[in-house]
């Protein structure tokens, strides 16, 4: 099921073919042939069945079929085996199945899981080229001469949390603010939106001093949304305080599980007409309810 990074990520490529092929050579050392153009990934094999990879690519001389691969499928077993032969057939040409995945267990799987034999020996199997962004090797995509490849260098890390993946994080946009607009906001977007939550709630603390990291339209939005987070959770925070002390005030005896209730509520609404009851309530439960 796709996700929203992997949709962000096949956009990309979509947008931008070429960036398969830079992919290709930074990661492989090898390239595909020129002339990519997306075409429709729909493979019909006999009606109902369909095979639909992430992406299609013809290529100047042959194919190239791209899955975007986050964990491991079942279905793939027998589908990759189908979608190569079924292209090469409708093109008549061979080509290649290109798997782009951030873990090293799914490139593994990805390497060995189409391989089917019958019981008697046949044998149909499909070893695709993987292309493995993991975080040790996003330096080839952090370069200000091809900025594009920044938004690779963030898909590979948007799962971790570390030191590491922070450094990449912060070339990954410093790298981006090389791109003229729009295409620089864009980018931005769509490294944000790949982001973790704890990731981007430190990003959120980084941006308050916007000379660590270049500053696009993007990334002001994205510090004035968190600015304005921060202060709606702080005076929420106020209103709690002020609540628990009119109980304190007023003897009236709290539960731990109504002053948790009060603690975690955000809605300012809500907690100023718990305030409001709280003054003639006899008891918090009456207030809370």
């Amino acid at each position: 099921m796709p996700w929203p990074a992997h949709e962000i990520l096949a956009m990309a490529l979509s947008e931008r073919p070429d960036l398969l092929g830079e992919l290709a050579i930074r990661l492989l050392g090898r390239s595909l042939p020129p002339g990519a153009r997306v075409a429709d990934p729909v493979v019909r094999l006999a009606q109902p069945l369909e095979v639909r990879p992430d992406l299609l690519f013809e290529l100047d001389a042959g194919w190239a079929a791209v899955e975007i691969q986050g964990e491991p499928d079942a279905d793939k077993r027998r589908r990759w085996p189908l979608l190569v032969s079924a292209v090469s057939d409708r093109l008549g040409t061979p080509g290649d199945l290109v798997v782009i995945t951030f873990s090293h267990a799914v490139a593994r799987w990805a390497s060995a899981v189409a391989d089917l034999r019958g019981p008697l020996g046949t044998r149909l199997s499909v070893v695709p080229v993987v292309l493995l962004l993991t975080a040790g090797r996003v330096d080839a995509l952090l370069d200000d001469q091809r900025p594009e490849l920044a938004l690779f260098a963030a898909w590979a890390i948007q799962k971790q949390h570390g030191e590491r993946a922070k450094s990449v994080v912060r070339r990954a946009l410093a790298v981006t603010a090389h791109l003229s607009e729009p295409l620089r906001g864009a980018q931005e977007r769509a490294i944000l939106a790949m982001l973790s939550e704890q990731m981007a709630a430190w990003l959120r603390e980084v941006t308050m001093d916007p000379a660590k990291i270049p500053e696009g339209p993007a990334m002001k939005l994205f510090r004035a949304e968190g600015e304005a987070k921060g202060r709606a959770e702080g005076e929420a925070r106020g209103r709690a305080e002020a609540l628990l002390a009119i109980f304190e005030t007023r003897a009236l005896p709290v539960t731990e599980t109504e002053r948790a209730r009060i603690s975690e509520c955000t809605d300012l609404a809500l907690l100023e007409r718990w305030i409001k009851r709280a003054v003639t309530a006899t008891s918090v439960a009456e207030t809370l309810g």
